[in-house]
C-alpha cells in the first residue's frame, strides 16, 4: 500500500525525503521547507497520519514506517536520497540509515524525541490522547503545569485531540527507532542534528546524545520553534541549504 505524498520543487532537482512528526502530516513538512530551491522535497504522510489511513494499526512501528519510506522511494525511482525528519520523522530517518544505508546520502535530524528506549517520558503528553479524554487530560496537574509554563507547547498537544484516530500515537510511543545508542556509530553518512530551545516535547539533551553517538555529525541550533516560528523557519531552510550544498 502506497503512502500519500506531495512534492515541492522541480522533478529533476536533487531529492530530499523529509518525514513529519508524530500526530502531524505532510503539511508540517511542506509548510516549513519552503525555500530549498535546489531540491525536490518529497513529503509523505506516514501510516495513521493525513491521507495514509488504510494501514493496519497493528503494523505501526519504526521498522515498518521505514520500510514504507523505502517502498515510496522505489515507487518514485529514487535509488539514493538526502533524508531527514522531525521528531518521529528523525527516528524513522535514523532507522533507515541503519537498515538501508545504501539508500541514504546525507541525514537531517530535526528536534529528535526518541533514543533507544520506548515510552520517552517527555512524549507521554503526546501519547495520552490515545487513552484519555480531552477533559481528563486538561484537568491533570501535569498538563496544567505545562500550560502555565509553556502555553504554545501545551496548545500543540491539545491539537492532537482534533485527530479522528489516535491509535498511532500510543503505538509509536511504545516503540523506539534503534536498539542502542552504540548502534548509531555504524552510520557513516554526514548528519546535521538540529535542536530548538523551550521545547518540552523535543529536549535539547536528546539531540545532544544523538549528535555524540553519530561519528560524522554536526550539532546546530535553531530559534525557539513555538515562540519564534518565523525566525525558526528561516533558520531551518538556511541551515538545510548550507548543509546539502
Amino acid at each position: 500500500m502506497q503512502l500519500t505524498f506531495e512534492t515541492i520543487g522541480t522533478p529533476d532537482a536533487s531529492p530530499l525525503v523529509f518525514l513529519h512528526g508524530l500526530g502531524a502530516g505532510l503539511a508540517q513538512t511542506t509548510g516549513a521547507l519552503t525555500n530549498l530551491p535546489d531540491h525536490r522535497v518529497i513529503a509523505p504522510d506516514m501510516p495513521g497520519h493525513g491521507g495514509s489511513t488504510e494501514f493496519d494499526p497493528e503494523t505501526y512501528s519504526f521498522n515498518t514506517f521505514a520500510d514504507h519510506v523505502i517502498s515510496l522511494m522505489d515507487h518514485l525511482g529514487i535509488e539514493q536520497t538526502n533524508l531527514g525528519g522531525l521528531s518521529m520523522g528523525s527516528g524513522i530517518s535514523l532507522n533507515i540509515a541503519l537498515r538501508y544505508p545504501e539508500r541514504v546520502k546525507k541525514l537531517i535530524i530535526l528536534r529528535p524525541s526518541w533514543l533507544d528506549s520506548p515510552q520517552p517520558a517527555h512524549l507521554a503528553f503526546a501519547a495520552k490522547p490515545a487513552w484519555q479524554t480531552r477533559e481528563e487530560f486538561e484537568a491533570a496537574p501535569a498538563f496544567q503545569t505545562l500550560l502555565a509554563e509553556n502555553p504554545p507547547v501545551a496548545n500543540s498537544v491539545l491539537a492532537l485531540y482534533d485527530r479522528s484516530d489516535n491509535t498511532v500515537l500510543e503505538k509509536m510511543w511504545n516503540d523506539c527507532p534503534f536498539s542502542s545508542m552504540e548502534a548509531l556509530a555504524g552510520i557513516e553518512q554526514e548528519a546535521l542534528v538540529l535542536d530548538s530551545p523551550r521545547d518540552d516535547l523535543h529536549p535539547e539533551a536528546v539531540a545532544e546524545k544523538i549528535h555524540q553517538a553519530l561519528k560524522n555529525s554536526t550539532l546546530d541550533h535553531l530559534a525557539a520553534r513555538y515562540h519564534e516560528p518565523k525566525i525558526y523557519q528561516e533558520q531551518l531552510n538556511q541551515k538545510i541549504n548550507n548543509f546539502l550544498k
